[in-house]
């Protein structure tokens, strides 16, 4: 099922690589110049409950995957943006933390995470593909399966949120305990 997957969205899930991290890249230049700590942005044991962090992302995806009916204007813009957070983050962290102290608060739960906004992403960008693909090549698009497989990869989505958010609450202030 993976193989299909990758074959299927390849180069949506590569369009939203490069969106992402060209905001991430955005994001760390930006944070160099911005004169705050984490501690204005973060205090530790608000939001950690596990529910709320997997709500916020799981809203963030669904506006993502579900914004792609509007020429996936909206999905472009929010990649952008969530990869413009973690690089502003990662400039602000860095400025504070050691280097291993950074990937520990990033990578446990960062794993599933980005590679699952990723895939909204290339959900959201699905609609724009397929409406081109249907002009230029003057071909009839069965909307309800590209809906129904949209709807799967959505699925997959969601259980990697739970999952990264469970890590995020409990594994990596563990983690980063470990490293400071």
């Amino acid at each position: 099922m993976l193989k299909k997957v990758w074959r299927q969205e390849k180069k949506r899930l590569i369009q939203s690589g490069i969106l992402f991290s060209l905001g991430m890249f955005l994001g760390i230049l930006l944070g160099n110049y911005v004169n705050i700590t984490p501690d204005q942005y973060y205090r530790p044991g608000q939001g950690a409950v596990w529910y709320n962090l997997a709500l916020n992302n799981m809203g963030a995806a669904l506006l993502i995957a579900g914004t792609g009916f509007l020429f996936s204007i909206p999905t472009i813009i929010m990649l952008l943006f969530n990869g413009l957070m973690i690089g502003f983050i990662i400039a602000l962290s860095a400025a504070v933390h050691s280097f291993p102290t950074l990937l520990a608060g990033l990578l446990p739960h960062g794993i599933l995470e980005i590679p699952a906004l990723l895939l909204a992403g290339a959900i959201g960008l699905r609609p724009l593909g397929l409406f081109a693909r249907a002009v230029k090549q003057r071909e009839k698009i069965p909307w309800g399966k590209e809906a129904r497989q949209s709807a799967a990869l959505f699925a997959v989505v969601m259980v990697m949120l739970i999952a990264a958010s469970l890590i995020e609450a409990h594994i990596t202030p563990v983690i980063m305990d470990w490293t400071r």
